[in-house]
């Protein structure tokens, strides 16, 4: 409700303002929104309030700490790599310590300048907080000088690039219990004002030490997607990201904007009879049917991908039956042809050859007293019910019952490793591969990491030599090597199905510049320096 209110307190503001003016009401909102690009000023209904506040210390650099924190490294727009506060590193001959220099021109909002010892500060604090972020792979971290920072693992681990691109750097000097709901970073912009549960207001860092924003002042708020797309419509907002389905619709003085992402979206598969063994969660694995693996081939064969790129999507994305088709280190191979995939008839022969038929005519599959049933959980989210959906809907043309509900994650996580689960990923990381297939994963310390219990030792093996390379271009090989087994070629433990597009209702005039492709979850904020009014 706080949310929708914002948006009647955003029109009744402007309209007030016109009607004590003697302005038109009809000619309100263009008036205000024109006032916003003369002031290079922006209103966004993108991105989710922060639960835990602005602190990157107690998890991850999401969204919209993007704005106020920098960090050590950022991908680029190719998915490589470059420095944000670093300007190098160097790994040491045994691969354990990784030392990284800065630049000398950064400087907190408040003056003060970014030292290693504030970057040291940052990873201990987050290490010992135990968030969202895996930080084990750190034994210590020594202060050089300065500019100079160490980090020596405990373990040889090629991907830790990823880590130095996680945490916003935060200042040691102004950290207190009160630092989540006033922060203070190196980033592009300064939070100016924070009401909580309908925006924040955010003013350019005029100490910033990169590109200064175009936008000088940016208010976010928090909105649902259809409030949001009204906003814009209405001319309370200039920008929201919205769905397919409402960029279906004609906006006078509004464009669309399509932003190619890595988001994707499949369902995961319990990977092993249900024997009545415990992960290391303690929760109990196993489905007698999706362990088959002539049911996981048969519906990775049968989905029509681009029925659902078209249908729930709108247009707004595209196939994806690996969940890496825009990754530097998609295995080509792997990669289901037009013809292996939305074939009914392909996926029978599959069952057929498995042993699956309906011996008692009920119009359901079975095999050995089994019949091919199972259930799909999901939880609330863009698409995802109506993608569910095709999935049950292709499974029932094959004889295959699949129960749909909608949970929480809550109620996922005790059954999380006996029922199919369906899920969303991608990170732009190659270690995502690690946490989706790497069979010591299975029921640890990040219970949606392999939930289905995959293990296979030839996959495990590649992941292996790839965490033990030293660097990511070396591990490339052995990232990609992993996939013949962990892919619907090989071992199939996912059926995926699209890559979703991050569609925006943008004003006329307003770009978003050059942005980075979208992982999941957004990182829309990471070229905001770009963002203009032309």
């Amino acid at each position: 409700m706080r949310k929708r209110t914002m948006t009647v307190l955003l029109l009744t503001a402007l309209l007030t303002a016109c009607c004590a003016s003697g302005v038109n009401a009809q000619e309100a909102v263009p008036e205000a929104r024109a006032a916003r690009m003369e002031n290079a000023q922006l209103v966004a209904a993108i991105g989710e309030e922060p639960e835990e506040g602005f602190d990157s210390t107690t998890g991850g650099h999401g969204s919209l700490t993007r704005l106020i924190f920098s960090t050590l490294f950022r991908r680029d727009k190719g998915l490589g790599w470059e420095g944000d506060l670093a300007t190098g590193y160097e790994v040491s001959e045994d691969k354990l310590t990784w030392t990284v220099t800065l630049r000398d021109d950064a400087f907190f909002s408040d003056g003060e300048p970014v030292t290693a010892q504030d970057v040291a500060f940052t990873y201990q604090s987050a290490k010992e907080s135990g968030g969202d972020i895996d930080l084990t792979m750190i034994d210590h971290i020594d202060v050089i000088d300065d500019k100079t920072v160490a980090f020596t693992l405990t373990r040889v681990y090629s991907p830790f690039m990823e880590r130095m691109s996680y945490l916003g750097i935060v200042p040691e000097h102004a950290y207190n219990e009160t630092f989540k709901d006033y922060p203070i970073g190196s980033g592009p912009y300064v939070l100016a004002q924070w009401d909580k549960g309908q925006q924040i207001i955010c003013t350019a860092n005029e100490q910033y030490y990169g590109e200064q924003p175009n936008i000088r002042q940016l208010t976010v708020v928090f909105m649902d997607t259809d409030t949001a797309f009204a906003a814009v419509e209405s001319g309370a907002a200039d920008v929201a990201q919205i769905n397919g389905t409402l960029a279906a619709k004609k906006v006078d003085g509004a464009q669309i904007i399509d932003i190619p992402s890595i988001e994707c979206y499949g369902v995961c598969f319990p990977m092993i009879p249900a024997e009545g063994k415990r992960a290391e969660d303690g929760e109990l694995m196993g489905n007698d049917v999706t362990s088959d693996i002539a049911i996981r081939k048969a519906m990775n064969a049968a989905v029509d991908r681009q029925r659902i790129v078209d249908g729930v999507l709108g247009g707004y994305g595209s196939v994806s039956t690996t969940g890496l088709e825009k990754m530097p280190w998609l295995n080509e191979d792997t990669v289901l042809s037009e013809d292996e995939y939305a074939n009914t008839e392909l996926a029978k022969s599959i069952l057929e050859e498995g042993g699956w038929a309906d011996t008692d005519g009920d119009g359901v599959l079975d095999k050995d007293g089994v019949k091919a049933e199972f259930d799909l959980l999901y939880t609330d989210g863009r698409y995802r019910q109506e993608m569910a959906l095709e999935f049950v809907n292709v499974a029932k043309e094959l004889g295959i019952i699949v129960n749909l509900e909608k949970v929480t994650w809550d109620t996922i996580l005790p059954v999380i490793h006996t029922s199919a689960v369906f899920y969303g990923f991608g990170s732009g990381d190659p270690s995502e591969l690690f946490n989706l297939y790497y069979g010591g994963n299975a029921g640890g310390p990040v219970p949606w990491d392999n939930g289905g219990v995959y293990a296979n030792p030839l996959c495990d093996e590649q992941i292996d030599k790839a965490l033990e390379s030293m660097d990511e271009k070396e591990a490339l090989q052995y990232w990609k090597g992993c996939q013949e087994y962990a892919s619907a070629k090989g071992d199939a433990p996912y059926c995926w199905l699209v890559n979703a597009n991050h569609v925006f209702l943008a004003a006329d005039g307003f770009s978003f510049g050059n942005p980075v492709i979208q992982p999941h979850g957004g990182r829309i904020f990471d070229n905001v320096t770009e963002w203009s009014w032309e």
